[in-house]
């Protein structure tokens, strides 16, 4: 007696598999893991006076920053493709909290880079708090466009 074919494998070649990759998804938690590391490496500078923190949360920023635009690109594609470009209160969240956060984001690089702080003290207090600031946006934003993925994806 023979074993059955396993109903994971084609019986027949005429059975075509067709991997789709979904680039929004697979980019999605890259910006998001990001921001998150670095407002948690700005909290640990702010916290022990270390530079190596700051350096760590700006090169995290940068990351976010960057990754932030090809992920905006492709939610914009997905929600015109498979969504028609509804414009439900859900994608007008979504869609503005992501613009927010590119500007936001490509400001505080830019602000960074331009004024960067080496140690903490009376002259660099407001550099700090501004930008620890944004960098609390930046992941609120980040938990705020998670929350609305998952209210779309799990309906």
């Amino acid at each position: 007696m023979s074993s059955p074919i396993p109903p994971s494998i084609p019986s027949s070649g005429s059975t075509k598999i067709k991997y789709k990759i979904h680039w929004h998804v697979l980019l999605v938690h890259f910006p998001i893991a990001s921001f998150l590391g670095s407002f948690t490496f700005m909290s640990l500078h702010l916290l022990t006076r270390n530079s190596c923190f700051d350096l760590a949360a700006y090169v995290s920023l940068i990351a976010g920053a960057i990754v932030m635009l090809p992920t905006a690109m492709t939610g914009w594609i997905t929600w015109k493709n498979r969504y028609k470009g509804f414009t439900g209160k859900l994608f007008l969240n979504k869609i503005r909290i992501s613009f927010g956060m590119i500007v936001l984001s490509i400001v505080l690089v830019i602000y960074q880079t331009v004024f960067p702080f080496d140690f903490l003290d009376v002259w660099h207090r407001l550099n700090h708090s501004l930008y620890f600031g944004g960098v609390t946006l930046l992941m609120m934003g980040a938990v705020a466009e998670g929350y609305y993925g998952g209210r779309l994806h799990h309906r």
